[in-house]
């Protein structure tokens, strides 16, 4: 009975405190959804997670006459820089300067760009310099369909982009570009990663300054390199709103009230239930003090007493060892609304143990005089911070 008298009065409060307060509640439910969502991350600022990256590899043109070479004699150096940014850790953007030397093959020595003597076949070899400078959108298929993770060690990361590329080598040439390729991402530290990339460009026609047909040239590269990510780096997670001393102070306040005065009832109704007869006058020596339940509260999904709550035990610990033959019972409790029944069963018990350390190890209370008594989730007392709580009560 006194176990529902103590539910009905915090249930009444939560009560009083949800029709004054809506948005507080649904801001704290928010925060605990929130908190539980392996996606959900701070937005970060403008500055926050640049990263510089540089590679090097391979790269083999598809021209409009290639094909009447080998394979090996159009394979060329590349290099890339880019400069990005993680806007979320789904998505990104970067800036990529890229391309070194492209070669090929065309029908005649005069035809743009031909070097050397007749090959086999009456083509002639190709060789130019260039450049491909294109804006890119990342997405990182790791985050956006297993959560973020910055301990992740390997990651793939398309991306899609245009731009344009330049062709340094005279007749200088200028065409738009389409690209498209895969990054490997190796996690070696929070500030570097080792990077394998396949990427392919459709450039237009005229890149390689032979017109056949094709309607567009083509890159196809793989490269090897490293990434630096510039600090703020990573994504912070969302935190539950700050609850104000006055706040918390006054549920307190009035949490404690409610349960004296039901604690008051208690007595007088077993006391009324037990009254016999009086037969002659004695003097009653109570050696055994009822003190008054006292509430503990919690950040969500956490076990630390806080550095206040820490000071407000002090005053109970210290009617405690003025009673020393009296016992107490630390009822754990934790939000239902957040977590698994398992996990929140665990927070619980870890919460009244918690609150048994600080009166014992701070404050010195007999540590016989007190035992875990509930641990489980509620979602009785209506808003969500004050189901994170442990009461501390003397045992009946």
């Amino acid at each position: 009975m006194k176990k529902n008298l103590m539910l009905l009065a915090l249930s009444g409060l939560s009560v009083a405190a949800v029709a004054q307060t809506p948005a507080g509640a649904l801001e704290e439910k928010e925060a605990a959804e929130a908190l539980q969502d392996k996606y959900a991350v701070v937005t970060n600022r403008f500055w926050d997670n640049w990263f510089v990256s540089l590679g090097g590899g391979a790269t083999v043109m598809f021209g409009d006459y290639d094909a009447a070479g080998s394979f090996g004699k159009r394979v060329s150096p590349t290099l890339n820089v880019a400069v990005g940014k993680w806007f979320t850790p789904g998505l990104g953007g970067r800036l990529q300067y890229s391309g070194l030397q492209a070669r090929g093959f065309v029908p005649s020595a005069g035809s743009d760009y031909a070097v050397g003597a007749m090959q086999d076949g009456g083509y002639y070899k190709q060789r130019f310099n260039y450049m491909n400078l294109h804006a890119d959108v990342m997405f990182n298929l790791n985050a956006l369909f297993g959560g973020y993770n910055p301990s992740r060690v390997y990651e793939v990361i398309p991306y899609v982009g245009a731009g344009f590329t330049h062709n340094y080598s005279t007749p200088h040439r200028e065409a738009l570009s389409v690209n498209a390729g895969i990054i490997n991402r190796f996690r070696v530290s929070d500030a570097l990663d080792i990077n394998l990339e396949l990427s392919a460009v459709a450039a237009e026609d005229k890149f390689d300054g032979g017109i056949g047909g094709k309607g567009y040239d083509g890159l196809v590269s793989a490269t090897v390199g490293l990434t630096y990510r510039f600090p703020k780096r990573g994504f912070n997670r969302p935190k539950a709103p700050a609850i104000s001393e006055e706040r918390l102070a006054a549920m307190r306040d009035k949490m404690n009230r409610m349960a004296a005065e039901n604690a008051q009832m208690a007595e007088a109704l077993k006391a009324a239930e037990s009254r016999q007869p009086v037969v002659e006058k004695q003097e009653v020596v109570v050696d055994k003090p009822v003190i008054a339940p006292r509430t503990v509260f919690f950040n969500i999904g956490s076990s630390d007493v806080s550095s206040r709550e820490t000071m407000n035990l002090s005053y109970l610990a210290e009617s405690m060892k003025q009673s020393p033959r009296s016992t107490f019972v630390v009822n754990g409790y934790a939000d239902a609304a957040t977590g698994t029944k398992e996990f929140n069963g665990k927070l619980a018990r870890q919460r009244a143990e918690a609150v048994i350390n600080v009166l014992v190890e701070k404050y010195g209370v007999d540590r016989s005089q007190l035992s875990v008594g509930a641990a489980e989730a509620v979602d009785s007392f209506g808003e969500p911070i004050l189901n994170r709580v442990v009461v501390v009560e003397t045992a009946r």
